[in-house]
């Protein structure tokens, strides 16, 4: 995803790029807010940033390169590149080549302006491309940082603070320190002391607070003096060498209760030395409680869009590694990206990377399926295993890629689901069909259940309730934990109904008040009557009212934003779409669902519980919350 393009981020991008030079300019003293729903590209936003104007490479890059140096040495064998005079030449050629690109890019973008400037009017071209926006938007970046590193420098860092404690986590942006810096300056070493002792400052602080009034009076005053004097001294002493250091704490609303004091006494720090210390905040969240909101400036990360799903997964597939050759053969129709684009939309709650991954993973496909063996082998072996299906040559084209399926073979599935299109124009493989009469179709289509297949894999849903439970986005596994919980209690309600006090079945007493000489008909009519309260007390139907009213109490008591009536209809429908549910229809003025029998109530419960074990969110715990709501 870093290499990627921004995936129309570039007005956060911009934004990020804009705090950075207040800060250096000591506009204001806030720290930046980004918060959104998962997978929306807020970190590989910010990495993206802080890479651009950070002075020397983050401890996070470094971590990441010499990970993959060690994955290189193991598969060379060797350590032919490690000798000095080696590694200063390759130092040098890099420089080189460094050198040769910026003059050539300059000299190439003097002359397509100019070419621009003549013959851009004349052309008529009125719309821009989707890659002129992504170099627009890159210019436009480039414009914003021109200023910043030539007064002083920049130091980014980057630490993910999920399920960390005081200590370790002043320890990691301690070692980020050291890693990224290793010969620092004053006061440098000084703003990492200051952020080592935060930990024991707060526990002084939560003693000092079982003292009088009056001590603590006296005690503020000096702080105040203390921290006055500190202030006034660095003020005469910092020069402008000294970096900005620029944090990026990820996942704050993962970070222990103990440990969001720190958060707050960071923010403290970083208004006492707004010249050496920016923080930016990231997180899934729309409030970081832990800081006053006065101290923030908050950048919201908006929810990607289909249309922008649909271009984002249009210029993944465009830049895929194809030949020439393949290009012709390959053609994936824009009906098959909106379908990737919807299914983002439901079922992963718009996280763009699961779009790359299933564009990527169809390319994939594509590319292993043309470097198959040539389809009318496949046809000749498909017919001695499968004779039913294909009875005779002339029903096999001449052309199968990508798992695709001629249209001879289910016309109505071609004419109804219509999502990926292959051509090929190879003329050995067509002298190899049998009918000479009729010349063989050089299109083929991809169904809907197939592209499924491709998607998800071929095992049956059923087989993989772990797998999905532990991909589903976190709204939606709140959303399955309230359906959980109330077939728990409608089960319950169920076993209640059908026994009295003592335990016993109650009788049926419809049929005491008929007639003796309609007795068989009453009998059949009382268990008729049965049979449908039975069906009504069903555990494992629902109506979306009750279902809203269940999700927005168990997020008012976790404090957690809470989606729409709108988004929990989606995650319903993207529940129906994978097979959990059925479609949801009207009965009244209600929408009602219910549970397949492919996955079971006990098996679901299973699945949240067991992802919560290992997972940043604790489902465990919103199952109980659930069941203290509900009175399970």
């Amino acid at each position: 995803m870093e290499n990627t393009p921004l995936l129309g981020r570039e007005r956060e991008y911009n934004e990020v790029h804009r705090f950075i030079e207040e800060r250096l300019s000591l506009t204001h003293c806030k720290s930046l807010f980004v918060f959104g729903a998962c997978g929306c590209g807020k970190t590989s936003t910010i990495h993206r940033a802080m890479r651009r104007v950070t002075h020397r490479p983050m401890a996070f890059d470094k971590a990441a390169a010499d990970a993959a140096n060690k994955e290189k040495r193991s598969v060379k064998g060797g350590n032919e590149e490690n000798s000095p005079a080696a590694k200063r030449q390759a130092v040098k050629r890099q420089r080189e080549e460094n050198n040769n690109n910026n003059n050539n890019n300059n000299n190439n973008n003097k002359s397509s302006m100019e070419e621009e400037e003549e013959g851009g009017a004349a052309n008529g071209r009125v719309s821009l491309s989707l890659e002129d926006a992504f170099q627009e938007s890159a210019m436009e970046s480039t414009a914003l940082i021109q200023g910043l590193g030539k007064q002083r420098r920049v130091q980014c860092h980057y630490v993910n603070c999920a399920d960390m404690s005081s200590q370790q986590l002043c320890d990691a942006l301690a070692s980020s320190f050291r890693t990224a810096q290793p010969r620092m300056d004053i006061h440098t070493r000084e703003l990492m002391q200051r952020i080592e002792t935060l930990p024991k400052e707060m526990t002084a602080s939560k003693r000092r607070q079982k003292n009088t009034k009056e001590e603590e009076e006296e005690e503020e005053d000096r702080d105040n003096m203390s921290i006055l004097s500190v202030v006034g001294k660095r003020k005469g002493t910092t020069s402008s060498t000294t970096p900005l250091h620029i944090f990026a704490l990820d996942e704050v609303e993962y970070v222990r209760a103990a440990a969001r004091g720190v958060l707050t006494a960071l923010s403290a720090l970083s208004v006492e030395l707004s010249s050496q210390l920016a923080l930016i905040f990231i997180s899934n969240q729309r409030e970081l409680v832990h800081v006053p909101h006065m101290l923030l400036k908050e950048l919201p990360f908006e929810a990607y869009s289909v249309e922008t799903l649909e271009r984002i997964g249009a210029r993944i597939v465009a830049s895929a590694d194809f030949t020439n050759a393949e290009r012709q053969d390959v053609q994936l129709s824009p009906g098959l990206i909106a379908y990737i684009a919807k299914k983002a939309i439901l079922e992963y709650s718009g996280d763009v990377r699961q779009v790359a991954a299933m564009c990527r993973r169809l390319v994939y496909t594509a590319q292993q399926e043309l470097q198959s063996p040539s389809p009318t082998q496949r046809a000749a072996v498909q017919m001695e295993e499968t004779p039913r299906r294909y009875s005779t040559a002339s029903s096999v084209s001449s052309s199968t890629h990508a798992g695709a399926v001629n249209s001879a073979i289910s016309p109505p599935a071609a004419l109804s689901h219509t999502h990926m299109n292959i051509n090929n124009n190879n003329k050995n493989n067509s002298k190899n069909v049998n009918n000479k009469n009729t010349t063989p179709t050089t299109t083929t289509v991809v169904t809907l259940a197939q592209s499924q297949k491709v998607l998800r894999g071929p095992a049956a849903v059923s087989d993989h309730v772990f797998t999905y439970v532990s991909n589903m986005p976190e709204q939606m596994l709140y959303v399955l934990s309230c359906l959980v919980v109330l077939a728990q209690r409608q089960q319950r309600d169920k076993q209640l109904a059908q026994s009295t006090v003592t335990g016993v079945p109650p009788p049926t007493r419809r049929s005491t008040h008929n007639n003796n000489n309609n007795n068989n008909n009453n009998n059949n009519n009382n268990n008729n009557n049965m049979n449908i309260h039975n069906s009504l007390m069903e555990p494992g139907t629902f109506t979306m009212r009750a279902v809203h009213r269940l999700y927005t109490a168990l997020m008012a008591r976790r404090r957690f934003p809470a989606m729409t009536p709108a988004g929990i209809a989606a995650a319903i429908d993207g529940f129906a779409d994978v097979g959990v549910l059925t479609r949801p229809q009207k009965r009244g003025g209600d929408d009602v669902f219910a549970f397949t029998t492919a996955w079971p109530t006990e098996t679901l419960t299973r699945a949240l519980t067991t992802r919560s074990d290992g997972a940043e969110n604790r489902l465990a715990e919103a199952l109980q919350e659930l069941a203290v709501i509900v009175g399970v």
